[in-house]
């Protein structure tokens, strides 16, 4: 790939990354949903939160991703099916803009949707994608839309895309409370560069806020009802109120972004590094002086992020800092890179890295199939959750009457996973609360692990119950046998109790 060789073939259009991430995360979608119809980490719990479809339904997290799934289940209904067809739906959006961006960075397309593609080198695009994460791929959708229309608006200097801009950066303070970071960086990229400086137009900056707000309204009404919590959840969240000191907070949270940005380039930064080695040890010279402008916007706008959460952690002491975090901060640095690389006419590497991707992304499938065809300790470790027999539930309680009663879980995997056995049932957790109106039947649904307990089901449901004060009329023991590829049946089986309560109950209201 070299930058007088501009072909322009299916795989480096618009269209054509779109079809192939989109391809990419189908086979990624249907080897779940077919294997299994447990909903794992994150997609349960969001399960159970959008029974209803409302203005918000946390302070903790913006409610973009709950109404896009909303939406979503009204088609595939409460399933792992509409969670991955949101996660991988929005993953083909945010490929599709990172790859506009790549092409006005990138001289040839071909690298272009080489460096779209190499995103799932990236581990947490590659691999910790596939199970749980919600909310930052709405986040990361945001970012890479907001910052190609901050582009087109400095480019061509429209009022209507510094509107489509404050739309994106609307749906991204939509999607996660952390976004506005981005934007600020992105501006002070604009700002610190000469070139974009001037292009900047005071009249679309104004506009910004407006299309920001009209966006972004529903949730603000809902919080402005709810008493302004909004302040202390996040508090709570990013552990900036611990009984340590600051400068200890401070410090710990630094240590977990460096942490965590070095984490998060792997394998693609050091692969970069370890191919395209010459030009990092100077031993190459390029064959155009600089990187344009767009590539280097991208490049302060990286810089930028890093050092705005650096000064935030510095003046918060937050420390819940974690790897899974840095999708926005690390986000433009592969066009930035490979922008770079391009201008020192590399050919052979730019082959290897094709390899390289396509070997990656083929060992990632693969790897997980072991862990949905045997879903013991040794293939997907002690949990393996997303196989659990959630589903030899359904007899036993649909004889009960609980299609349509209310189901009161322990947890968030008990509720999720009950909603998608019983969709038409009234689903509670104690973290959630169901807006919906009491049922004429009312059960309580616990988890009691690998082994039938030895204390009696009325015994186990006192111990289990997180209120106080209620009676069962009656009390048993469920399980289900988890399935093997190879082993026999009944190798492993989980027991849960269960409790009906009377519907009067005020647990059950």
């Amino acid at each position: 790939m070299t930058l007088d060789r501009p072909d322009r073939p299916f795989y480096a259009t618009p269209l054509g990354v779109w079809a192939i991430v989109a391809l990419w995360g189908l086979s990624h979608l249907l080897l779940r949903a077919l294997s299994t119809p447990v909903l794992g980490t994150d997609d349960m719990f969001e399960n159970v939160l959008v029974q209803t479809l409302q203005p918000g339904y946390m302070l903790r997290q913006p409610p973009l991703y709950e109404w896009l799934l909303f939406s979503a289940q009204q088609i595939f209904g409460p399933t792992i099916w509409a969670a991955l067809f949101v996660k991988y739906g929005l993953i083909s959006i945010a490929a599709l803009f990172l790859f506009l961006i790549a092409r006005k960075a990138i001289a040839d397309p071909r690298l272009a949707a080489l460096c779209a593609f190499s995103y799932s080198l990236y581990y947490q695009f590659g691999w910790n994608l596939h199970e749980g994460v919600t909310h930052t791929v709405v986040l990361t959708t945001a970012c890479a839309m907001s910052a190609f229309f901050f582009l087109k608006a400095l480019e061509t200097r429209q009022l209507v895309f510094y509107l489509l801009f404050g739309a994106a950066a609307g749906a991204g303070l939509l999607g996660k409370h952390s976004y506005p970071i981005f934007v600020l960086a992105l501006l002070l990229a604009a700002l610190s560069d000469p070139v974009w400086r001037a292009r900047l137009r005071l009249a679309g900056l104004l506009l910004v806020p407006l299309a920001v707000a009209l966006v972004y309204s529903p949730y603000a009404w809902w919080i402005l009802s709810e008493g302004l919590k909004l302040l202390s959840s996040v508090s709570d969240t990013m552990g900036v109120t611990a009984q340590t000191s600051h400068l200890n907070r401070a410090a710990e949270g630094l240590g977990k972004l460096a942490f965590g940005l070095v984490g998060f380039s792997v394998p693609l930064v050091p692969l970069l590094l370890l191919l395209f080695w010459p030009r990092y040890l100077g031993r190459r010279e390029p064959a155009v002086s600089a990187v344009n402008d767009v590539a280097r916007l991208c490049g302060r706008t990286v810089l930028a992020m890093i050092v705005l959460t650096a000064l935030l952690i510095v003046l918060t002491g937050a420390t819940y800092v974690k790897e899974r975090h840095m999708h926005p901060l690390m986000l433009l640095l592969p066009i930035f890179l490979f922008a770079d690389l391009e201008r020192f006419g590399f050919q052979k590497q730019w082959r290897w890295l094709c390899a390289v991707l396509l070997a990656l992304v083929a060992v990632a499938f693969l790897a997980r199939v072991p862990g949905l065809v045997a879903p013991d300790r040794f293939w997907c470790g002690g949990k393996c959750r997303h196989m659990k027999p959630y589903s030899d539930l359904k007899s036993p309680l649909s004889g009960l009457g609980a299609a349509k009663a209310t189901l009161i879980a322990d947890n968030g995997y008990t509720g999720g996973n009950l909603r998608v056995l019983f969709p038409d049932a009234r689903v509670v957790t104690k973290a959630i609360p169901s807006p919906e109106p009491p049922r004429d039947k009312c059960f309580f649904v616990w988890e009691e692990g690998d082994e039938k307990p030895e204390a009696s089901a009325v015994e186990r449901f006192y111990r289990n119950a997180f209120w106080k004060g209620s009676t069962p009329s009656s009390a048993t023991f469920l399980n289900g046998a988890w399935p093997h590829g190879f082993k026999p049946q009944g190798w492993r089986t989980t027991w849960w109790g269960l409790a009906e309560l009377s519907p009067d109950d005020p647990v059950c209201q």
